[in-house]
């Protein structure tokens, strides 16, 4: 059997380890790729004052869990342009508090001593895992959209300020006459210009990057407006006596003058009821000067209650202040009232002395128009504006603390590196198995077993190889025969002529591997087979073969080796055919 050669196994199996290594590879790729998590981290801190006591800014109970409500996942899907299931979404985020040791410590310390203990966490660990069939892309971007809309979300929930709306803004419309489009803008301006002076007196030094614009600018803006665009339109409409409809304004302007007279007699008749409680609460008081209003059951209350006349239809379980404060606000819309029911009366006089139900005006219109276009050009900006600050507000109380980053549960790398070793080693494996399985299936299969050489089916094989084509330039059929084999086996026993037949083979097979084939195709009969072998190279061959033989015969009692040996070239002969090549050799010998 063939020599254990290692580097002829694996050189003759290189296809077979490439090819497991690979298949290996691919196969260890997937699986692990089936088994990929794909994990994207952030961290946010709140920030607001209240946060110590598990509150948001506007007072109300922080809940973490709102990260991954409906409303955010739904807005982050939106934004990404997916199409999945929310709830698939939300069942991958998880939000755990980060507790500094101390706190830990705080905590077994109050718990030892059977104390009560709370701690409101400020820093939050977000994560979002994606499956096998995502990216760590898909898993970054979807957590960054999905704290995107939290961000929203927390800012317009807990933080952001009123904006108020531009109620001017379709009061071109023919539902309303020249006066009482004048009166809405008129009441719609002076409701943002004071919400612009409460923001120009919070937030003096804050200017929108968007627009440009501090809140004192447009505060200036609306109050030019005020000052000079509507008091002009006013004039004109009242000078003019334009109307789109004289009778159905006058009868509006009577309906509005009896809605705020019925509320003057109402507060009216409130106030003096209030007034007549607080007179009596002072000489109640006085009555009681001895006694500590305090010591009493209920108090303030209590002196209320005990009130000569008051009407059952008050509520008057209060304290004397909130008494006093009511009254006040009454008397204020009382006031305000009366000051509307004059505006009221004064339009009605104006207009009752029109002689013609419709006094129409383009200029007027157009004025208007013009107006409401300015208007909402303007409420543009301050909305920008005030947008801008909610979010500057909403930043200062939600930090993000760290940008998304990504991880993988599976390192696919690693273990496809370690997948091409393993299965470069099994691969190399198999090549030495199967190789060294080979020789020994060619021992048992195609060798003589005396000269451990080719046997005469694997001479077959050879020759019906080679007959398939012709036979290229300078092939030499080489005919060795053993003439004394019959001798030695008759003289000496078989046994001897066996083991001259396999040093004999040594002898050939040594001298034929630079050369190429030598087969046994019967004992003592060898057949060579030899590619590029020119004439002048088979006869350095028969006299290698010759000092080989006259050497060993040298060593040899009991016997000596005779052969003969015989070739055909095809170049020289002109035959290109294996067996006319093997015929021409024999007929030789």
């Amino acid at each position: 059997m063939k020599e254990f050669q290692l580097l002829r196994y694996l050189s003759k199996g290189k296809f077979i380890i490439l090819i497991v290594a690979l298949v290996g590879a691919i196969s260890v790729y997937f699986y692990a790729n089936s088994k990929q998590v794909y994990t994207a981290t952030t961290a946010i801190q709140y920030s607001n004052d209240a946060i110590a006591s598990g509150l948001t800014p506007n007072g109300s109970k922080l809940d973490v869990s709102e990260i991954y409500s409906s409303t955010v996942i739904k807005g982050a899907i939106e934004d990404l342009g997916l199409n999945c299931s929310i709830d698939g979404v939300r069942s991958k985020v998880k939000v755990r508090a980060v507790i500094p040791e101390e706190e830990e410590e705080k905590k077994e310390a109050a718990i030892k001593k059977g104390e009560e203990y709370s701690y409101f966490p400020t820093d939050y660990i977000i994560t979002y895992e994606a499956d096998s069939e995502k990216s760590t892309r898909y898993a970054s971007n979807m957590l960054d959209a999905i704290i995107k809309n939290y961000y929203s979300f927390y800012s317009e929930k807990y933080v952001d300020q009123l904006i108020l709306p531009n109620n001017a803004s379709n009061i071109s419309s023919n539902d309303y006459d020249y006066i009482e489009s004048a009166e809405i803008i008129q009441q719609s301006i002076k409701d943002i210009d004071d919400y612009l002076l409460q923001k120009r007196a919070s937030y003096p030094d804050f200017r929108a990057s968007a627009t440009g614009y501090s809140f004192a600018d447009l505060e200036n803006i609306y109050s030019y407006i005020i000052n000079n665009k509507i008091p002009y339109i006013y004039a004109r409409i009242l000078q003019q006596k334009y109307t789109k409809d004289n009778d159905l304004l006058l009868k509006k302007q009577q309906n509005i003058i009896d809605s705020l007279q019925i509320n003057i007699d109402n507060n009216t008749t409130k106030a003096e009821k209030l007034k007549y409680l607080i007179d009596n609460y002072s000489q109640k008081e006085t009555n009681n000067e001895k006694t500590d209003s305090t010591d009493l059951p209920n108090g303030d209350t209590a002196i209320i209650m005990d009130v000569d006349g008051y009407d059952r239809g008050l509520d008057v379980t209060t304290t004397y202040d909130d008494l006093v404060e009511e009254y006040v606000r009454i008397n204020q819309s009382i006031e305000n009232d009366k000051i509307d029911k004059k505006h009221a009366e004064y339009i009605k006089s104006v207009f009752v002395n029109n002689t013609k139900n419709e006094v129409l005006s383009d200029d007027i219109e157009k004025d208007i128009e013009e107006l409401v276009t300015l208007l909402n050009e303007e409420y543009v900006i301050v909305q920008a504006t005030a947008q801008e600050l909610n979010e500057y507000l909403g930043a200062n109380y939600l930090n993000i603390l760290n940008s998304v980053v990504t991880s993988q549960k599976v390192n696919i790398k690693l273990y496809l590196a370690l997948a091409v070793v393993f299965f470069l080693f099994f691969g190399c494996a198999g090549a030495v198995v199967i190789g060294r399985f080979k020789d020994f299936l060619e021992y048992i299969i195609y060798t003589d077993k005396v000269t451990k050489l080719p046997n005469r089916q694997m001479c077959d094989i050879q020759i019906s190889a080679l007959n398939e084509k012709d036979l290229g330039e300078q092939f030499t059929c080489a005919i060795i025969q053993v003439d004394n084999l019959m001798e030695i086996n008759d003289a000496l026993g078989r046994a001897a002529g066996d083991r001259m037949l396999g040093e004999f083979g040594e002898i050939v097979k040594v001298l034929s591997r630079n050369y190429g084939f030598i087969g046994c195709n019967r004992p003592g009969y060898f057949i060579g087979l030899y590619e590029n072998c020119s004439v002048a190279k088979m006869k350095l061959f028969a006299d290698m073969l010759e000092k080989s033989v006259t050497e060993y015969n040298k060593k040899q009692i009991e016997f000596d080796v005779r052969y003969s040996i015989a070739f055909s070239n095809s170049t020289e002969e002109n035959i290109y055919q294996i067996r006319g090549l093997i015929h021409s050799a024999s007929d030789k010998i």
